[in-house]
């Protein structure tokens, strides 16, 4: 599909009802786009996605649904431990008539290198096309917290994983490392914007290291949402202009003030 917007940044991501439950619960989560953790929810369409699955201590198995279920994603019988739910999306398109449209959303993203790059490929400046996928996961912790239990890397085009679990940190820790992958290969110098719900949405962008590396603040209770962006110049024989990967990833610290 592909329609003018009026804005550019929206984050996609995994929105489990709840986080943190008890073993026998079924975990049920939405599919969410917006900004500032606030969005609009989208059912369980097979169309719109490559991949949608869930990995805990029994493996990764897909997750299956009806067309239209609301939440998206609905899964009983799930055993103790932390569970990853990841989702890939088919391929979008988004077409920019608005130049400085387009400069304010890569900007957003900490993606500025991108005008440059857009002019001296002598690209136009209204009515190109950016082909984007998105790749959300969350973690979800059923009952009692196991040794071991951590998120891990399944094989996204970009994917950002928790290096500790959030429900296993110990007491007063208020950072959270994550590393972000682009092709299987850690991915410096990138934003990676992270957004604090408890109440109130606050936004703090943090960048990557040569590792691929950053440190989260988590010193509130509350949900975290991040998102990063990779975008590449399109090298194929199509219409697009750009390419644009987008990694979230959800979880929640402790309980909300």
């Amino acid at each position: 599909m592909c329609c003018p917007i009026a804005a550019t940044a929206h984050e996609f991501w995994l929105d489990p009802i709840e986080h943190i439950l008890p073993s026998g619960k079924t975990v049920e989560a939405h599919l969410k786009v917006g900004q500032n953790y606030s969005g609009s929810t989208f059912p369980f369409l097979p169309s719109r996605f490559e991949s949608f699955t869930v990995t805990g201590p029994t493996g990764t198995h897909d997750i299956d649904g009806t067309i239209g279920d609301l939440p998206a994603a609905q899964l009983s019988g799930l055993p103790e431990g932390l569970h990853i739910l990841a989702y890939a999306s088919t391929t979008d398109r988004l077409k920019f008539d608005d130049w400085e449209l387009f400069n304010t959303y890569v900007a957003y993203e900490g993606n500025d290198w991108a005008v440059a790059a857009h002019i001296a490929a002598g690209l136009p400046r209204t009515g190109f096309i950016e082909g984007y996928r998105r790749y959300a996961k969350s973690l979800v912790q059923v009952g009692a917290v196991r040794a071991g239990d951590a998120d891990q890397e399944l094989g996204l085009a970009i994917e950002l994983i928790a290096l500790a679990s959030p429900y296993a940190l110990p007491p007063g820790q208020d950072t959270l490392p994550v590393q972000l992958f682009w092709q299987g290969a850690p991915l410096a110098q990138q934003r990676i914007n992270v957004f604090h719900l408890a109440g109130e949405t606050t936004l703090t962008p943090i960048v990557t290291d040569e590792n691929g590396q950053a440190m989260v603040p988590i010193g509130h209770a509350g949900r975290y949402l991040l998102n990063a962006v990779h975008m590449e110049l399109n090298d194929a024989d199509t219409d697009l202009a750009w390419n644009s990967h987008w990694a979230s990833l959800t979880f929640e610290i402790g309980t909300p003030d």
